[in-house]
């Protein structure tokens, strides 16, 4: 279970964090050492934490910028992570790092599974299932996931704007939804 949690979820994550193609701040948003563990955790050893990573300058003037930014949006990034951690299957392996990476993707700007360097939504959507069960079945709509986690905040008392008080009049619901998925 553990090879196949690293290679269908994290494998993508780290391979697309590492080119510079995720929308994930310096250490994807874990702490060094929670990082470090991370990449232990995949066979990757570092004996020098980012330094060891063969990363361009580009790649982590990136990585730094990604961070000051998230920074500044510490009170959404911790709503995100206690709302995450409600639905966390604890059998998981890697759960509190998930937890942490899928939040700071979440300050993107593209869809979820792009911010997080997934290859498809239908990958992303697994994880949910498997990482975050309870979520997952709450999307029974297949609403796009990052609508739908801010959407969770807004219906939780959160100080988002809920766009739209009945989705299904919203000039935007193809969006959100995955209707060809259905």
């Amino acid at each position: 279970m553990i090879d196949n949690v690293i290679q269908e979820y994290w494998q993508p994550i780290v391979e697309s964090y590492r080119r510079g193609e995720t929308a994930l701040p310096l250490y994807m948003g874990l702490n060094q050492n929670g990082y470090d563990a991370l990449m232990l955790a995949m066979g990757i050893e570092l004996a020098m934490g980012l330094e060891s990573i063969p990363l361009s300058r580009e790649v982590e003037e990136k990585l730094q910028l990604r961070l000051e930014l998230m920074n500044m949006r510490v009170s959404e990034l911790e709503e995100l992570e206690r709302l995450l951690v409600e639905s966390l299957n604890s059998d998981v392996v890697l759960g509190s790092e998930m937890v942490t990476v899928l939040a700071s993707a979440c300050l993107g700007s593209q869809h979820l599974w792009r911010d997080l360097g997934m290859p498809e939504r239908p990958r992303l959507t697994a994880l949910f299932r498997d990482y975050f069960p309870s979520l997952h079945a709450s999307n029974n709509r297949n609403m796009r996931w990052k609508r739908f986690l801010y959407r969770q905040l807004c219906e939780n008392g959160g100080d988002y704007v809920c766009r739209s008080p009945s989705c299904e009049e919203c000039a935007s619901y193809s969006e959100c939804f995955d209707i060809a998925a259905k």
